[in-house]
């Protein structure tokens, strides 16, 4: 293509031209200015905030790698939609952030690219919204599938502030399991997806400063704590908690509540922020205790000292309405 031609938007000036694209994505400006001609080439190319952030598509990957030689080291956000991660990493000199999200299962050996590349080493954040899965049948267990993507946040060399797990995959049932996982200093937020609430325990001892937590969990089975074990050096300030049991397998007992608010009750001195939200698809409480808001202030609240938002979500089937107070 001429790389002088001249478009009715040259008539533009500058300034009009960076306010469409504002509302475009890079890829779409990619795609459709990058080889147009030289003013919105080099326009492209002096504003690296509207190409920064790349998504490659379901198909045409040629052209995608055709444009990881032209802006790879302008990428700081990549999100993956297909199941092939064998991309040329190499030119994503500066990438920070990304987010695999593909609608077809990953498989374990899928992720070796990524992993033995020197750019998963300088990520600040990995979001996995895509399940993983194994083709062995001696791999079926979920300690190998999840260690795959689990383990290597806790290498000591990795730079993780941000990783997710949520989305529509699996929770994570064997973490607590795994071996090999070091400190993580740098991981700052975390969001997961857990089978058991109680997994927490393990994985929030490799995360020293950690500042904000998301859960979602199937179930709550209060396990005796280790006594030795203190997580007040943990500066957390914020914490979120949605149960999720739409295979009708918990009740939220007494017990349940008393045991979420010890932990809770770990981070009373910095927590400023705590969401709790018991909707999930078959929640049941044959006790209305937790719908007592003094006992809520008196076995919680009252001990969060630096606390400014609180939301507080409950649907339950009681057998009597005589005892609800709120």
């Amino acid at each position: 293509m001429n790389m002088a031609e001249v478009t009715c938007f040259d008539r533009l000036s500058t300034e009009l031209i960076l306010e469409i694209f504002n509302y475009l994505s890079s890829n779409n400006l990619i795609y459709s200015f990058h080889y147009l001609n030289k003013r919105f080439n080099d326009i492209l190319f002096h504003h690296d905030r509207l190409i920064n952030n790349f998504q490659i598509p379901t198909n045409n990957l040629n052209f995608s790698n055709d444009i990881f030689q032209l802006i790879g080291p302008k990428i700081k956000y990549l999100t993956l939609t297909t199941n092939d991660l064998n991309i040329p990493w190499n030119f994503l000199l500066n990438l920070k952030s990304l987010t695999i999200s593909s609608a077809i299962p990953l498989n374990c050996d899928h992720f070796n690219p990524i992993l033995n590349s020197e750019q998963f080493r300088n990520l600040e954040s990995f979001k996995i919204k895509s399940k993983i899965c194994s083709e062995e049948i001696y791999h079926s267990d979920d300690h190998i599938v999840e260690g795959t993507a689990f383990t290597p946040i806790f290498y000591s060399f990795n730079k993780f502030k941000i990783f997710q797990y949520l989305s529509t995959v699996s929770p994570f049932q064997t973490v607590d399991d795994i071996s090999g996982m070091d400190i993580s200093p740098h991981l700052q937020k975390i969001s997961l997806k857990l089978w058991e609430f109680e997994t927490i325990y393990f994985i929030i001892q490799y995360c020293p400063n950690l500042k904000d937590l998301d859960l979602i969990v199937t179930i709550i089975h209060p396990v005796k704590v280790s006594e030795e074990l203190d997580l007040s050096t943990i500066h957390l300030k914020k914490f979120s908690l949605t149960m999720n049991d739409s295979n009708r397998s918990s009740q939220m007992t007494r017990a349940c509540y008393h045991y979420l608010a010890k932990f809770i009750k770990h981070f009373s001195e910095t927590l400023t922020s705590l969401s709790l939200n018991f909707c999930g698809e078959h929640i049941i409480s044959d006790s209305p205790f937790m719908l007592n808001g003094t006992q809520l202030q008196d076995k919680l609240l009252q001990y969060m000292k630096e606390l400014k938002n609180f939301n507080f979500y409950m649907s339950c089937q009681l057998r009597s309405r005589k005892n609800l107070a709120i």
